[in-house]
């Protein structure tokens, strides 16, 4: 073989070698659903902020971003996180579902009733959207509308509204 065709190939199997080697943001998606799975959170942190970086508009690597952000308690960034996906995302219930849930630990009522309602809309099937909706609004003060959000999430058959009908509606 002469020179230049070792050279060629030698420049051909390094360019294969590094175009394999690069990762993609679903890679770092999978690897970091892989920590998260086993609650190393700041793993996947690092693993969808990378993900993040390689696709910047990719919803799915921004919910688990802002996931994995709530998990460790870092509501506010988990909110942001969720407002990044959510622009790329407007049809999703669990995106609207998990910021009401960041806004309502960090005292948002209101806020998470907005985005319950935009879930609700989305789904007028979920249960666990009335359910938590029905929470916010008694923390408003708001007990008669909270307990219809109560009898609808039992309606929709979520069976542990009952205790919370009868400590908070009778």
């Amino acid at each position: 073989m002469t020179q230049k065709k070792t050279t060629l190939l030698i420049a051909f199997l390094l360019l294969y070698i590094h175009s394999y080697s690069q990762k993609t943001a679903d890679d770092f998606i999978k690897s970091g659903n892989q920590k998260e799975s086993v609650k190393d959170y700041t793993g996947a942190v690092k693993d969808f902020e990378k993900a993040v970086s390689l696709d910047p508009k990719n919803s799915e690597a921004l919910y688990n971003l802002g996931y994995a952000k709530f998990e460790m308690k870092d509501f506010a960034s988990a909110i942001k996180d969720y407002d990044q996906a959510i622009a790329a995302d407007t049809e999703s219930v669990e995106l609207f579902y998990n910021r009401g849930n960041a806004k309502f630990e960090m005292k948002d009522y209101k806020g998470a009733i907005e985005d319950y309602n935009k879930a609700i809309f989305i789904d007028p099937t979920d249960k666990e959207c009335y359910f938590n909706r029905a929470i916010a609004k008694y923390n408003t003060g708001d007990r008669e509308s909270a307990c219809k959000d109560l009898e609808m999430a039992q309606k929709l058959g979520d069976k542990y509204v009952a205790d919370a009908i009868k400590e908070l509606c009778h």
